[in-house]
């Protein structure tokens, strides 16, 4: 999975401002956990396996507005996807088919952005006190790789590795542990479809830190 060590000095810094900060309206939240990824392709000839599962984070943050509604601005890498193919199979991705060559694997990772708006409840940060919100925004996504296994690679290339515009919705649940700072458990609906809904979507559950300032 890319790009999660580079973001762990990120943690550090949040959890040593934890201890300085006093609680405002503004925050933000790093979580990790367990991506399932939608693989769209099938085999039209042979058997082909996949692999939807990998590790994922979230890094978000926002401001409440209201008293209980406000602004949730995210970046997201759900890790990878596998195809395993073995040479003849024939792939089918888009109603198009696609011959295997070479057998091996077909990799595509997914990440993005987005942004939108989250309803919560306020405890007053008491100890171990919970907070609840639901979040609904609309993100970026883009289902980066290639492939040389095919006969028609491009063409391949062209249907399988694309990007979009979809819906993301999220619910969660948070512990008060300092007066600023939660532990979050949050389980996340990422749609990869084009339209702007919620088709052929990732699910993503994941604990992390949030912190207001």
């Amino acid at each position: 999975m890319k790009h999660f060590f580079y973001k762990i000095p990120v943690v550090v810094l949040v959890l040593l401002a934890a201890f300085n900060l006093s609680a405002n309206d503004n925050y933000i939240k790093l979580n990790y956990g367990i991506s399932t990824n939608s693989i769209d392709a099938s085999a039209s000839l042979g058997s082909i396996t996949t692999d939807d599962e990998d590790q994922g984070f979230m890094l978000s943050g926002g401001t409440m507005i209201g008293d209980s509604w406000g602004i949730d601005l995210m970046y997201y890498d759900m890790g990878s996807s596998k195809i395993t193919v073995t040479k003849d199979d024939i792939i089918k991705v888009n109603n198009a088919n696609f011959s295997v060559a070479t057998a091996g694997d077909i990799n595509r990772d997914l990440s993005g952005a987005g942004a939108g708006f989250i309803l919560a409840s306020d405890s007053g940060n008491e100890f171990l006190s919970l907070d609840y919100y639901l979040k609904l925004g609309l993100h970026a996504w883009d289902k980066e790789g290639s492939t040389t296994l095919l006969d028609n690679n491009s063409g391949f290339n062209s249907k399988y590795y694309n990007e979009g515009i979809g819906a993301y919705a999220g619910v969660g649940i948070g512990f008060n542990l300092l007066e600023n700072t939660s532990l979050d458990l949050s389980y996340d609906l990422i749609g990869m479809s084009s339209n702007g809904d919620f088709d052929n979507s990732t699910n993503f559950l994941s604990a992390g830190i949030k912190v207001k300032f």
